[in-house]
């Protein structure tokens, strides 16, 4: 219609643009690029202000974190604090560094994604450029501080759980000014008279400074408080390995970080609190340089009978984690095949600061992969539970795969070492650690146990390989200094974890071969040729030195050539040079 009017009006002259004008001002158009009734045209930007554009985002996405007392370094509660920041803000959200939010997934994955779409970020930035324009401040609601209250300032805004059942408070803890990573395990007991099921649980860490992250164990025995009472250097006990009885509540893994969104109960999946329980939080504390008190809270929200699904968790960790200084690209993998048929219902990845890509796999029993999570750009202080939007059902004889890499170089920003040095398995921050975490729902509670209980196999038959690995190197580490008798109580001890490992058994051969017992030496050696089925070249080679000690020459050499086959296919060029002159010594001495 716009058009049939104005060509209605083509009159040249003065009489031609008063008509036109005459149009304009009937139908809102604009004459010259500008609208006469002053509002922009239609390929002008609209004004974006803070109160009418920028104040929501930042009360969805930010504030939970960005308030006084918040996991982050300064405050967006009011105008003049994003003011002041406009450009940092416009910046950050332009790379996707804020909101934090890690995974590589599609939008709708998870509950509680922390995400801004195209047109937010878009928003943000037009409105750092146009000066940062505050709009009518009277209009923007209090919902901000709504959120930032509701959310202690620590970072867990989102759904609300209403006013608590139960509140616990827990003993005050004295952060010191400079030292280690701390992991303290404090223990209070849960007043309850009469047995309850926990609903939702919101943990309170009480210090946005210091604590890096928090999680909330149970014991249903006094050990726990028994061993904090043994200690005197404050309240509860220190260590990330518990040494106590504490274990998750049934089913669910219950912790905080910094920036985590309060996602509403999964229906029917309360866990059971039975009187005389003890709470036990976990406190991870990084020191920031001044001594500080944290007093830690936790909140129970009680539902009104017990669950009617029960859920599992399965934790696929690795041990195994000696990254050399400078490696950029260093992997970690292990794997679970699940027993039953099991629905995921969240994912938690954990690594540390070297920790670069991080993912997790579900591989079918036909070969089809499924992706549970993939993180690109791992972010220490940013880790999550991420809860499926919609769980995803795996079939049983699943292989659940995980994959993490490592970035031990001078170029990770993040390296805590400068220059880099070597980095092992441990609890500070400053080692590294690979686990998975995953919650699942099996068919029935028999599925549970069969499930729960394969996984208890796995973790025990790690833990082994891991206390064996350890006593090995302590073992190598000592047969370079020259403390042949302290090395062999520490490659047998590696034996008593585990009967096959190889090294421990190479060790000890090569030992009884320095004090001239053959015999021994070759005894020893035949085991870790037959432990490792004729596959280890540094087994063969001892088995090999043991038979020319002893005189068997033609034997020796067979052995020896053996190694050096394998060592040559492993490229390892060192111990190939080596076996091409002893297979030499051997063939000349007659053995001896």
């Amino acid at each position: 219609m716009t058009d049939s009017l104005n060509a209605l009006f083509v009159v040249p002259g003065l009489a031609g643009t008063l008509a036109a004008l005459t149009v304009a001002l009937m139908l809102g158009s604009s004459v010259g690029g500008h609208s006469v009734l002053g509002t922009p045209n239609a390929g002008a930007r609209p004004a974006v202000t803070y109160a009418t554009d920028i104040a929501p985002i930042l009360a969805r996405e930010c504030v939970g974190c960005h308030a006084p007392g918040g996991s982050a370094p300064f405050s967006l509660l009011t105008y003049e604090d994003a003011r002041s920041r406009a450009g940092r803000i416009a910046d950050a959200t332009e790379r996707g560094v804020m909101p934090p939010w890690l995974p590589a997934s599609e939008p709708g994955t998870f509950d509680g994604e922390r995400r801004l779409t195209s047109d937010e970020i878009e928003l943000l930035g037009q409105w750092a450029e146009e000066g940062a324009p505050a709009g009518d401040l009277s209009a923007v609601t209090n919902q901000a501080a709504e959120t930032a209250s509701g959310s202690g300032g620590l970072g867990s805004g989102g759904w609300d759980p209403g006013p608590a059942d139960l509140t616990v408070q827990l003993p005050t803890y004295t952060v010191p000014a400079q030292g280690r990573d701390v992991y303290r395990n404090l223990v209070v007991p849960i007043p309850v008279a009469e047995t309850r099921w926990v609903e939702y649980v919101e943990l309170r860490p009480g210090s946005r400074s210091v604590v890096h992250h928090a999680r909330m164990m149970v014991d249903t025995t006094p050990s726990s408080r028994e061993l904090a009472r043994s200690l005197t250097d404050g309240p509860g006990f220190d260590g990330m390995a518990l040494l106590s009885n504490a274990v998750n509540p049934s089913g669910h893994f219950i912790g905080w970080t910094p920036g985590m969104t309060r996602l509403p109960p999964l229906e029917g999946m309360p866990w059971r609190l039975d009187p005389g329980t003890d709470l036990v939080v976990q406190l991870h504390f990084r020191t920031s340089g001044v001594e500080e008190e944290v007093a830690a809270q936790v909140e129970f929200h009680f539902a009104d009978g017990p669950p009617t699904r029960e859920p599992a968790i399965l934790v696929i960790s690795s041990l195994m984690i000696d990254i050399p200084a400078g490696a950029s690209d260093y992997s970690v993998a292990n794997s679970f095949t699940i027993p039953v048929d099991v629905d995921v219902l969240a994912v938690y990845p954990h690594a540390h600061y070297l920790g670069k890509d991080l993912r997790a796999t579900a591989v079918l029993p036909g070969g089809r992969e499924v992706s549970l999570i993939h993180i690109p750009n791992w972010a220490f202080n940013w880790q999550d539970n991420y809860r499926f939007s919609e769980p995803i059902s795996l079939p049983a004889g699943t292989t659940i795969l995980k994959q993490y890499t490592y970035d031990n170089s001078a170029e990770n920003p993040h390296n805590p070492s400068s220059p880099p040095t070597r980095v092992v398995y441990g609890s500070n921050s400053t080692d590294e650690m690979a686990d998975l975490i995953l919650q699942v729902l099996p068919r029935n509670s028999a599925d549970r146990r069969r499930l729960l209980e394969e996984q208890a196999w796995k973790h025990e038959s790690e833990d082994m390989a891991y206390m064996a690995h350890r006593e090995f190197i302590q073992g190598q580490s000592l047969v370079e200094a020259g403390d042949l008798d302290s090395a062999t109580r520490h490659f047998q001890e590696a034996l008593q974890y585990r009967a096959d490992h190889v090294g421990a058994l190479v060790g000890l051969s090569r030992i009884f071969a320095t004090k001239g017992d053959a015999e021994s030496s070759l005894l020893i050696a035949r085991q870790g040729v037959m432990m490792s089925n004729g596959q280890d070249s540094h087994a063969l080679d001892a088995m090999a030195a043991a038979l020319a000690m002893l005189g068997q020459s033609d034997e020796a050499v067979g052995a020896a050539q053996d190694a050096l086959r394998l060592a040559q296919r492993g490229g390892d060029t060192v111990l190939a040079d080596s076996l091409e002159a002893r297979i030499r010594r051997y063939r000349g001495s007659g053995g001896r």
